[in-house]
């Protein structure tokens, strides 16, 4: 399953959303790169929007992480939407959902003040 990035704005928020896997075999079509791409034009707030990632392995586990360190490294902020079925099972088995943590819901117009409520609740959306 190829990976394809979509990157769309919503106020304050960039919205990265994810299709099939998160690692891609090059280096242009990988999060970790279109990470470092939006941290270079100034875009710090960042949402994953996983809802079209039916699973993630080992490598999509890696990039993830990679990216996740890359963002918070530059002082950003990353955080999950929407992640469901397999996908929610290996993050909450890998605590992987308690180190990034979600966003939960993105207003129409959301302010940077949501950031800052991104770590008290970090889980509950995951149902």
């Amino acid at each position: 399953m190829a990976t394809r990035l979509t990157v769309h704005e919503r106020g304050d928020f960039t919205i990265i959303d994810a299709h099939g896997k998160l690692a891609s075999p090059e280096e242009h079509g990988s999060l970790h790169q279109q990470l470092r791409q939006l941290l270079e034009s100034g875009r710090s707030h960042i949402l994953l929007d996983l809802s079209g990632v039916p699973s993630l392995d080992l490598e999509d586990i890696g990039e993830l992480m990679v990216g996740y360190a890359l963002v918070t490294l530059a002082g950003g902020e990353l955080r999950l939407l929407n992640p469901s079925g397999h996908t929610a099972d290996v993050l909450r088995t890998t605590r992987i959902i308690h180190l990034i943590g979600g966003a939960g819901e993105v207003a129409e117009h959301p302010t940077p003040h949501a950031v800052a409520r991104w770590h008290a609740c970090s889980e509950w959306y995951i149902g």
